[in-house]
């Protein structure tokens, strides 16, 4: 990752877009309590686009750790699951960003993204905190949800990354 002070500014930035959303989202009531709409992630998903996949990890990793550390639950049980289904989530999107206008689109990759993370916590979840058929009846309404949230966080993010594009080329 090339350090340069406009790339750490635009890194910092993403970061704390990533940071403030995923902590806004502590306040939107739920339909089930680990159902969060997921909008940290477009802060991700521009920082692959604009630089390259480890830029976007490390955006979301340090996300996951910094905001445990704000809400006071780093090495919690909700931290475990959100660093296992985030580590999965970017895993899935850097593999499919390599393919991304050939075979499948930001929403798709998004939707990806959101389905492996909650799939992922489902499945830890069940393997250290629960049984894994206690959590397994999940699924169902985890799937839907990643397939809404999953095309929401892709759909805004293509419409920013479009802007962002029509804005740098106007400048020209």
């Amino acid at each position: 990752m090339e350090c340069s002070n406009r790339k750490l500014a635009r890194f910092s930035l993403y970061l704390a877009i990533a940071l403030s959303l995923w902590v806004f989202e502590e306040f939107i009531p739920r339909p089930m309590p680990w159902l969060k709409p997921g909008f940290s992630y477009i802060a991700i998903l521009l920082a692959m686009l604009e630089f390259d996949i480890k830029t976007g990890f490390a955006v979301g990793i340090l996300r996951v750790f910094l905001g445990a550390l704000i809400l006071g639950r780093l090495f919690s049980p909700s931290f475990i699951l959100s660093l296992s289904g985030t580590i999965v989530a970017l895993i899935v999107m850097s593999a499919l960003m390599s393919i991304r206008g050939k075979f499948v689109s930001l929403i798709g990759i998004s939707i990806a993204g959101a389905f492996s993370h909650l799939a992922t916590q489902i499945l830890v979840a069940g393997a250290i905190f629960y049984r894994i058929d206690a959590v397994i009846w999940l699924m169902p309404i985890s799937t839907i949800w990643a397939i809404v949230a999953g095309a929401i966080v892709g759909i805004i993010t293509e419409r920013v990354s479009l802007l962002r594009f029509q804005m740098k080329n106007s400048r020209l």
